[in-house]
């Protein structure tokens, strides 16, 4: 990306504080980036006509809204620049247990994915994935991860269908090992998918509704 809409971004992201929306005339906005008016404006433009931000105009000011693109490449930097300073990554995620749509066993259970995970992740996969709820006080910890390298299993063909790729990140559950796993190139959700060559719900005795705390490492 354009060093110049990156910085835009880091500066949008800044003034939201907390939230991800700021309202911000052009001429403020300017004065944040020591630009011309002008060209703040085209950077707002280009970065609204790329998806990377909604605006609307709300009487002097615009509402800037960052979206889920703008929030990915921010994590993904810190994430680089952790990895480059050699810290330590490992994070808590909490969440609720729910049913999912059982389509996870047809998806783990599929030879092109069983392969790579014994091969990469060194488990054959129990048939199904454990679905937790992110607690929304945890959102951004699940997005830092999600935005993370991760240790990536590659898609695949067969004679019906493609089969996209999934990127896994090592965790573990009450001393349990586990491995969280992630669609490439889905839409931001806060449900989560996890794979263990253990029956988790059996061995942890796990049902829906039970409050989960997972420990997630970003190092392998």
């Amino acid at each position: 990306m354009d060093y110049n809409l990156y910085n835009t971004i880091k500066i949008l992201k800044k003034l939201s504080g907390s939230g991800n929306t700021v309202y911000i005339s052009s001429g403020e906005l300017a004065e944040e980036l020591g630009v011309s008016q002008q060209t703040s404006s085209r950077f707002i433009i280009e970065l609204a006509d790329k998806k990377y931000i909604e605006r609307t105009l709300q009487n002097r000011k615009q509402k800037i809204t960052l979206l889920e693109p703008s929030l990915d490449l921010l994590y993904s930097e810190l994430n680089q620049l952790n990895s480059i300073l050699e810290m330590r990554q490992e994070f808590n995620l909490k969440g609720e247990i729910q049913s999912g749509l059982g389509e996870g066993k047809y998806y783990i259970s599929q030879e092109g994915y069983m392969a790579q995970f014994l091969d990469k992740l060194g488990i054959s996969p129990y048939p199904g994935t454990l679905n937790i709820k992110i607690f929304p006080e945890y959102e951004n910890v699940l997005r830092r991860i999600r935005s993370a390298d991760g240790i990536h299993i590659g898609g695949f063909k067969d004679k019906e269908r493609t089969f996209g790729g999934v990127k896994c990140f090592s965790g573990r559950i009450d001393g349990t090992g586990a491995w969280l796993i992630f669609p490439e190139r889905s839409n931001y959700t806060d449900i989560v998918e996890i794979i263990s060559d253990k029956f988790l719900r059996k061995d942890l005795k796990l049902q829906d509704g039970d409050e989960l705390n997972i420990r997630v490492a970003l190092d392998h």
